[in-house]
């Protein structure tokens, strides 16, 4: 029988563990079933704990690299504080490992992901500390999410003394030496844990045996770390090296960050010998100086959360443990080993709260970003790491009758454009009065936070295409900034603002993500940015008032949208952006989209109501039809057998064949629907209503 906490009701426990007790509970205010963490009733009178907890759990919550498990909520009830999460149906890594050590390649495609969501955190000053198997839920489709980030306290806080519990123990199988002593800690503290949890999926096996504190504090301070190639058959020995390196006791000592640790372990599966292979006996790994693009498949359906926060109970036991330090025939360790032993043990007996699972970074924490390479012009197709995995499956087959998706979904006033991140996880919504854009996540579909953009109205937004960074275009009258202004997705932070020329509409970046293009609508050309250091580096004239411009997926050619010209240029940006085609494009075009196997581009021309589709190999018109009233938006389908277009004034999202040019349906929509957007798996579209102040979701796929 369920039972009441505040607003939820409290279904079934999932898991306990030495920081509390996660249930699966209903939100009665959202109608929605969520993971609901309750904290220790022994923490409610601890007024230090709140408020690191408070102020933990607000940093936490605003992550949203795809990784990091979703915090809905978080606070007090009745004195209980709990945080409120994304219910997640998967089992964690500690559960998977109970059926023995997992191949290498698994391993690493598994890591690679919490790597992600570690180096999110890092770059907002920010470290886990309890990087653990249980603490890494892995769906059915090996999709990756990262838990209990910010619920814990301070290993320097003397208000609650140690207790070895489960949790705790569980914990001190992977922490750093430096967690044992009164070092100052960083990011590689998650790096040592990060290689345990590599070397123990290998193994299957936990990194070192001991069952109390003392054993294992010797172990992460003296002993060797595991070599897995000796333990289980097919783990190829250039792993050792990677473990021996993440796991070693001097911070200094490790790789710099997370990310740095999965790159070796994927360069160690390479053949010896082979291009980008392992470097031969007695070399060292090279580390990565840019971090590559990754798009994450989109989550499974939301079920339900299999596991728990407690440590993994079952205990495999490891070999007969390594020769004691200094080997056989050697001198025993000095007596001062002893008594720093001694000194590390008191350190954490006297420590508060060793499970301390988020904490500001002392120094460093985030890589120095790559600089891509080639030309504005240049013929540069997309690197294998700028661009999402391709996979040998279709698309799904879009309906020619789509069906809308519950209610729509209330946001904030003036929801102009709508952008999908090329993970499909979240949108930005540009609001043009509100001076902000919001962040809409898909998956719940709850506006989960907004980004002030100080330089004015928010206009049009693109994503780059490794989803790390936006593009948001500003202008209001011609006395105020035009701008691009450029924030960090990971962290929903302003970086740059960018003055460009009067009026950019929506702009695009090329496949590599090093070129940013800019129609002008006011100047009648496109203002070509250098996305690595924000500097013009181009510009290209077109016909008047270009309002929108779609780039191929080779880089060659573009395509914009000209409003007061009437047509669609063909931009060669291998020769410098001229303009090879201009063709006609009805009254007023206004917005293009290139099909996605770059063979036709649609346009749609606001004040002739009618949608153009062209040939891209030949320029040349394959057709028009009458859509739905004054179309401002197109977006096609997947599967490239349709494209769906925002009718402002009938209200109604057309959906058009691309072979016969047939409209199959026009539902509506809402009041002045702006903008449509198709997820990346294309299964939804999302349309914004500009005057009724929602996003209306269609099914497009059965």
């Amino acid at each position: 029988m369920s039972r009441e906490f505040g607003p939820y009701l409290l279904e079934e426990v999932l898991g306990v563990g030495g920081m509390g007790e996660v249930w699966r509970a209903r939100d009665t205010r959202r109608e929605r079933l969520v993971a609901l963490k309750l904290l220790p009733e022994n923490l409610n009178g601890d007024p230090e704990f709140a408020s690191r907890f408070r102020r933990e759990s607000h940093v936490a919550a605003r992550l949203r690299e795809p990784h990091v498990i979703p915090i809905h909520d978080y606070g007090e009830i009745d004195g209980r504080l709990f945080i409120d999460m994304r219910l997640v149906d998967g089992r964690d890594l500690g559960a998977l490992l109970t059926e023995g050590p997992l191949p290498p390649a698994r391993t690493v495609a598994l890591l690679s992901q919490v790597a992600d969501a570690l180096e999110a955190a890092h770059a907002d000053h920010l470290v886990h500390r309890d990087v653990k198997p249980s603490n890494v839920l892995v769906t059915a489709t090996d999709f990756v999410y990262v838990v209990d980030f910010g619920i814990a306290r301070s290993i320097g806080s003397t208000r609650t003394s140690l207790t070895i519990t489960g949790a705790t123990v569980g914990t001190l199988d992977y922490m750093a030496p430096e967690r044992f002593t009164d070092q100052p800690i960083d990011g590689r503290v998650d790096v040592y844990s990060l290689a345990c949890v590599l070397a123990q999926c290998l193994t299957g096996r936990r990194p070192f045996r001991g069952e109390d504190l003392p054993a294992l504090l010797y172990a992460h301070l003296y002993v060797d770390p595991p070599r897995p190639s000796e333990l289980v058959a097919g783990v190829p020995p250039a792993l050792d090296a990677v473990i021996a390196r993440g796991m070693a006791k001097r911070p200094e000592d490790r790789y710099p960050t997370p990310r740095a640790l999965v790159d070796a372990a994927r360069l160690a599966l390479e053949p010896a010998g082979a291009p980008g292979g392992p470097p031969g006996p007695g070399t060292t790994p090279p580390e990565r100086t840019t971090e590559p693009a990754r798009t994450a498949a989109a989550p499974p359906t939301v079920l339900g959360v299999r596991s728990g926060d407690g440590a993994h109970s079952s205990v495999q036991q490891l070999p007969a443990a390594p020769a004691p330090p200094g080997g056989p025939g050697r001198a025993p360790r000095p007596r001062r080993r002893r008594i720093a032993l001694v000194s590390a043990l008191v350190l954490v007996l006297v420590a508060a709260g060793l499970a301390v699972f988020l904490w500001p970074l002392d120094r460093g924490g985030a890589d120095a970003a790559g600089t891509p390479t080639g030309t504005p012009g240049s013929t540069l197709a997309p690197e294998a790491t700028t661009a999402p995995p391709s996979s040998s499956a279709p698309p799904p087959v879009s309906l020619a009758v789509p069906t809308q998706l519950g209610d729509p979904i209330s946001v904030p006033p003036t929801p102009g454009f709508i952008a999908i991140a090329p993970d499909g996880r979240y949108a930005y919504i540009a609001h043009r009065t509100q001076g902000f854009v919001s962040v809409l996540d898909l998956t719940s579909q709850v506006d989960s936070s907004r980004i002030p953009i100080p330089a004015g109205p928010p206009q049009f937004i693109t994503f780059s295409p490794d989803g790390s960074r936006a593009y948001v275009t500003v202008y209001d009258d011609p006395n105020s900034v035009h701008a691009v202004v450029v924030v960090d997705t990971t962290t929903n932070a302003v970086l740059q603002t960018i003055e460009v020329g009067l009026r950019p509409y929506a702009p695009a970046t090329s496949p590599d993500g090093r070129w940013l293009y800019v129609p002008l609508h006011n100047e009648g050309r496109v203002q070509v940015v250098d996305t690595t250091t924000g500097e013009t580096v181009d510009s290209y004239a077109v016909p008047e008032n270009p309002h929108w411009i779609a780039v191929s997926a080779d880089g060659r050619r573009a395509y914009t949208a000209n409003h007061e010209s009437g047509v669609l240029s063909v931009l060669d940006l291998a020769d410098g952006g001229r303009v090879v085609q201009e063709i006609p494009a009805g009254v007023s075009p206004h917005s293009v989209a290139i099909s996605p196997d770059g063979s036709r581009v649609a346009v749609v021309a606001f004040d002739s109501s009618e949608a153009f589709l062209v040939d891209t190999a030949t320029d040349t018109p394959l057709g028009s039809r009458a859509v739905g009233t004054r179309p401002q938006d197109v977006s096609w389908a997947a599967d490239g057998a349709r494209f769906y277009t925002a009718d402002v004034e009938s209200d109604t999202m057309s959906v058009v064949d691309a072979r016969t040019l047939e409209v199959t349906a026009s539902p509506p929509t809402g009041d002045g629907p702006t903008s449509v957007a198709v997820s990346p798996d294309g299964r939804r579209a999302y349309v914004t209503n500009l005057n009724d102040a929602t996003v209306v979701v269609f099914q497009l796929t059965a």
